[in-house]
């Protein structure tokens, strides 16, 4: 169902202050670029380069070039075509990601937090698989593998348990050529894996204004094979960007244009999405906050600001709370966080599973924002009027003394509802007699019932081993692991 509204975060006169602004710092500032190979190709593209500093600043007519070159609209796919999201949504809506990173594991069974797995990686992944409304996959960070080559382990681990789109980033720049290598293997050709790219890459600044050496391999690698990215700043307000929410918006909107411009330089074309991950240093205890009021309103003007000034896809930080339980601070910061971001215009939101701050995930509280998606996607969409859904005929013809329930009007429209099971309420007597399950718990029995039946993908053999062998050179080379 289309959303037809949307919330104006910023004006128009706004808007304009902050693109000006932004072509000002790119093209008299400039950014810090810590990689030669990068600096030599962006020199050669008329970027004004300054090798004892690394300092680069883009011409504005190199920073027009790019935005007209950078795709408005494109498919990121999976290694299934039906998990294909189109870009923006056709409906109007979003898609949603679950969190990356995460080294902790909400374990449902010991009700405590224990180290990610490959084993328990494997089942996020086939949850996830299984879940309708996770649309994007994150990697994770198995513990129980060399550390110089998790994200490597990480991707094999999803590459064998997902057909959905996935998210992944390199942990250091020496593995960056080894998950590349890994997602040749399941394409099978490179033809193939520019065709059906499988992933978003993920390169992010290093807040305020620098990029390094693994980020920028990530993006030469990417326009290389010709895979989009999802181009993200990490500004954090009071640290590593300005204490207002205007001055991290714009920060992070530089940063993200920066890398928009360095990728159309690269390879023109290639479909680049603007990723807004802003969180805010808590002055009391210098914790950066994920699901705080002031981080979702700089998202929100972010998101805006890049949509109507570069005209490019978003992803915000959004299924985000800073609760380690699925308790009511998670409910109300994961729904009413990605409503608000949904309604400013975000086309992916991240987050699906995350429980307190970065590290931390939960299987369980996934199946429960899977339903919140639902819930928020009929909440912000459209609302039909028509003569038909105004049913006149209807009311004249069965007020006042009839009823609705067994009219044709309501047959056609009844299975219209959404009923997300695990929030439809039963009367009290049944509550009690089901044993008084709060969310959690019937979100947990949901758990149980999918565990059930998971599975990994389907590879050939061949496929298997050659995954294997590229993690294993991996650990030889980068781990010392035999």
């Amino acid at each position: 169902m289309s959303n037809s509204t949307r919330l104006r975060f910023l004006t128009e006169s706004e808007i304009s202050l902050m693109h000006d602004r932004c072509f000002k710092i790119l093209t008299e500032k400039g950014v810090r670029v810590e990689y030669a190979k990068a600096l030599k190709l962006l020199e050669k593209a008329g970027a004004i380069v300054d090798w004892g500093s690394e300092n680069v600043r883009f011409p504005t007519a190199l920073i027009e070039e790019a935005l007209k070159t950078a795709p408005k609209s494109f498919t990121v796919k999976g290694s299934h075509e039906k998990h294909d999201l189109a870009l923006p949504h056709p409906g109007g809506s979003f898609y949603t990601s679950t969190c990356v990173q995460s080294m902790q594991y909400h374990d449902p069974v010991t009700n405590r937090f224990e180290d990610v797995t490959t084993g328990r990686m494997a089942e996020w992944n086939q949850i996830a698989e299984v879940l309708p409304n996770i649309h994007k996959v994150a990697i994770q960070t198995p513990m129980d593998v060399p550390r110089e080559t998790a994200d490597v382990h990480g991707l094999k681990v999803q590459l064998e348990n997902t057909s959905k789109p996935l998210m992944i980033l390199a942990y250091c720049p020496e593995t960056v050529g080894y998950m590349f290598e890994l997602m040749l293997a399941k394409a099978g050709s490179v033809e193939t894996l520019r065709d059906r790219p499988m992933v978003l890459t993920y390169p992010t600044s290093l807040s305020p204004l620098k990029f390094k050496p693994m980020d920028m391999e990530t993006i030469l690698q990417s326009c290389h094979y010709g895979v989009p990215m999802a181009v993200n700043s990490l500004a954090i307000s009071g640290a590593t960007a300005p204490v207002t929410l205007a001055g991290t918006a714009l920060l992070a909107s530089v940063e993200i244009l920066a890398m928009v411009v360095m990728a159309q330089i690269f390879k023109p074309g290639i479909p680049v999405v603007a990723s807004v991950y802003t969180t805010t240093m808590d002055m009391a205890t210098g914790n950066a906050l994920l699901g705080n009021t002031e981080s979702m309103l700089s998202r929100a003007a972010a998101t805006q600001f890049i949509k109507e000034s570069f005209n490019l896809p978003v992803e915000t930080f959004s299924f985000m709370s800073d609760s380690y339980l699925s308790d009511g601070q998670t409910m109300v910061e994961k729904s009413l966080m990605p409503a608000m971001l949904d309604l400013a215009g975000s086309d992916i939101q991240y987050g699906c599973g995350r429980l307190g701050g970065p590290t931390a995930a939960s299987p369980v509280q996934m199946i429960i924002d899977d339903q919140i998606f639902s819930i928020i996607e009929k909440s912000n969409g459209k609302i039909p009027v028509n003569e038909d859904t105004l049913a006149l005929e209807e009311i004249l013809e069965n007020a006042p003394d009839g009823e609705f329930v067994s009219t044709q009007h309501t047959l056609k429209y009844c299975r219209d509802n959404i009923r997300p099971d695990l929030f439809v309420a039963n009367t009290m007597d049944q509550w009690e007699a089901k044993g008084r399950k709060s969310l959690y718990e019937r979100a947990v029995e949901k758990y149980n019932e999918l565990k059930k039946n998971l599975q990994p993908q389907v590879l050939s053999e061949e496929v298997k081993r050659e995954m294997a062998r590229i993690v294993k050179h991996a650990d030889e080379k980068l781990a010392g692991r035999p």
